[in-house]
């Protein structure tokens, strides 16, 4: 029996709308403004652990966002047919966890920790360590997207700008890029 290549998925604007970190940051920042000092001091330690602290920070009920339907139908697709679902995101890995449980449609996540932001190439890097060169699918909407389109077997392109799908299927081809609208 062949074995199923897993399914690895971004968060942000491609399981739920807009970005985690982004709204961990409002949230940080929205009652007093002031705040956006001490992130400015965070940041002199990098992204990985600004989205740490920040998401330390923030509270959020999980079935409260919006998310893409059809990026969790596509989902729960894929796993009918037996394949194993991994969130791959560059949020701090305890909000995917917390949205990860939530949702119950993932094996496990890969996300961003205190000293690595799982973004681009970094995320193509653990991916292809994890899964072999083309040994994974991707689902992602972002330009920055693309870095790990380009070790992925097949990408998925779900709620992406023209500019994306274009650049997708330029990368690919219509036979290997996958379309959800």
């Amino acid at each position: 029996m062949e074995q199923k290549v897993p399914l690895c998925v971004d968060l942000d604007g491609t399981v739920v709308y807009g970005d985690m970190s982004l709204r961990s940051f409002i949230s940080y920042i929205k009652f007093n403004p002031l705040r956006i000092f001490r992130v400015l001091w965070w940041h002199r330690l990098g992204r990985a652990y600004t989205k740490y602290k920040l998401c330390k920070h923030y509270s959020f009920d999980c079935s409260k966002l919006r998310y893409i339907p059809q990026t969790l139908e596509f989902i729960r697709q894929e796993r009918l047919k037996g394949r194993r679902i991994y969130l791959c995101t560059g949020s701090n890995v305890l909000i995917a966890h917390r949205i990860s449980r939530h949702l119950g449609l993932f094996d496990d996540v890969f996300a961003t920790y205190v000293k690595k932001n799982f973004v681009g190439r970094n995320k193509a890097a653990v991916l292809v360590k994890a899964f072999g060169e083309k040994g994974f699918d991707y689902v992602g909407n972002a330009m920055v997207d693309l870095k790990v389109w380009e070790h992925a077997r097949m990408a998925v392109v779900v709620n992406a700008s023209p500019a994306v799908e274009k650049k997708a299927l330029e990368m690919f081809g219509t036979e290997r890029v996958k379309v959800l609208k």
